[in-house]
């Protein structure tokens, strides 16, 4: 599935906010660590950056697809916590996805 414009624009918008920040860090860094060249600063700021970066991508398909596997087991949205009952037409499916359910064992036997 090809990324749309706007979501390339937000992932080249959040890649270049997260290598500014982190030669920021390093900039700082540098006045931590005055005997290190800044340049060799800067480059362990971007390093860190881009594993932070790719540790916080990985983290997020791992738990989105923790969440899509739940949820096809039949599991409740976490959101609907917040309100006392399910949505009528997911009670409705999951009735109806019982009575198929009954029946296909039933014809089973």
């Amino acid at each position: 599935m090809p990324l749309s414009k706007l979501s390339k624009q937000v992932v080249a918008k959040a890649l270049l906010a997260t290598v500014l920040l982190s030669l920021l860090a390093g900039v700082a860094g540098s006045q931590l660590a005055p005997k290190v060249p800044l340049h060799l600063v800067l480059l362990y700021g971007v390093v860190g950056a881009a594993a932070l970066f790719v540790f916080l991508i990985l983290a997020t398909v791992a738990t989105l697809t923790l969440v899509q596997f739940i949820l096809r087991k039949g599991g409740t949205d976490p959101q609907w916590f917040w309100f006392p009952a399910e949505p009528p037409g997911l009670v409705h499916l999951r009735e109806q996805a019982r009575q198929a359910k009954v029946q296909s064992t039933s014809s089973n036997e």
